[in-house]
């Protein structure tokens, strides 16, 4: 991933493609529940939004379906092991589970990142990301508010934060001025972010322009 990164929060194979063709949405990302809502088979359907959508990354967490989660984590990394970005929790068993993916060579981003402390645990295993919940943290007094900040400031290598669970344009405008490298967000979110209202006026301004006859004085 090079430089800001937006990406779609979403498994449906019509959000997916719809993302794509913004023109500027470089990944997705999936979650059991996501999985859940489109399919039975989610390893299968990890197949299917790999080859419809043609993005650089699809991250994709073991769901429990197909028996033992490292199992499951390793038959998804074997699919494309160049775009998938296997997601592990960032708890006490999911901590080990994170190393040995690792150290098969496989990229992992330690998600649930609600601590800023899992970066420290993260650079240890030497995860690809973190994965903060943006919006739950503000619901949750129980998590700094600083969340991403927090995770960024404790960053000393390349572990990317990507901040997920982001419910509106101004939720993820703040998570990329807090330092996030990406943000992952639902289509109806990304549809949204070039929707301010004076770009607009001034896109049709400039279409009104040139479909006056020349020298016409408006």
């Amino acid at each position: 991933m090079a430089g800001r990164a937006l990406l779609i929060d979403s498994a449906d194979l019509d959000d997916v493609a719809s993302a794509a063709a913004l023109g500027f949405v470089s990944g997705v990302t999936t979650n059991p529940t996501l999985m859940r809502r489109a399919t039975a088979e989610p390893l299968k359907h990890l197949g299917e939004l790999l080859a419809a959508s043609g993005l650089p990354e699809v991250y994709y967490q073991p769901t429990g379906a197909r028996g033992p989660l490292l199992d499951e984590a390793v038959e998804a990394w074997s699919l494309d092991p160049d775009r998938v970005v296997l997601k592990v929790p960032a708890t006490p068993s999911g901590a080990p589970l994170a190393r040995e993916l690792v150290s098969r060579g496989a990229r992992v981003a330690l998600t649930a990142a609600q601590d800023p402390v899992a970066m420290a645990v993260a650079e240890a295993i030497g995860c690809h990301a973190v994965i903060p919940y943006v919006d739950r943290a503000l619901r949750d007094p129980r998590v700094a508010s600083e969340l991403v900040r927090d995770l960024v400031a404790l960053r000393t290598g390349p572990t990317l934060v990507v901040a997920a669970s982001v419910k509106s344009a101004g939720q993820l405008t703040r998570a990329l001025a807090d330092g996030a490298d990406a943000v992952t967000a639902p289509l109806d979110v990304l549809a949204a972010v070039l929707g301010h209202p004076a770009p607009l006026e001034a896109e049709r301004a400039f279409e009104a322009e040139y479909a006056a006859e020349p020298g016409t004085d408006r």
